[in-house]
């Protein structure tokens, strides 16, 4: 999965340096101690209700791998302008949800209609065969 920016397209990544970042930056604080839960608590209700902040910290997180990162607000606005204009936020969430579900490490935190099962890879490459 890909967004656009200065012209170029940023693979987004969803490793475990991505979720670690979403989980902090969604999570909850009290009394200054993150307790992080963002991901089980705000990602996925985020995406599905296409909360703009969510978003915003979702692309700042797996666009953090790229030497060419958005880095400002103003790059994060351009960016999620952009999707809005021409996928749609609600649109680009369920891609997001999607992508999740293909990963084994996120798979269950999304909705069951966002998962890929376990077996569909395997089954299509003895198919090949």
């Amino acid at each position: 999965m890909h967004i656009t920016f200065n012209g170029r397209e940023i693979e987004l990544s969803f490793g475990l340096r991505t979720l670690t970042t979403i989980d902090r930056s969604l999570g909850l604080e009290v009394e200054n101690v993150s307790l992080g839960q963002g991901l089980e608590t705000m990602l996925v209700p985020g995406l599905q209700s296409g909360n703009i902040i969510c978003l915003y910290k979702l692309i700042q997180a797996a666009t953090a791998h790229d030497k060419k990162k958005p880095t400002t607000d103003s790059d994060f606005e351009s960016i999620l302008n952009d999707i809005a204009e021409n996928d749609g936020l609600e649109e680009f969430a369920q891609q997001v949800m999607y992508e999740l579900g293909k990963q084994p490490m996120t798979r269950k935190l999304v909705p069951e209609e966002f998962q890929e099962e376990k077996g569909t890879k395997r089954m299509s490459m003895q198919k090949e065969d």
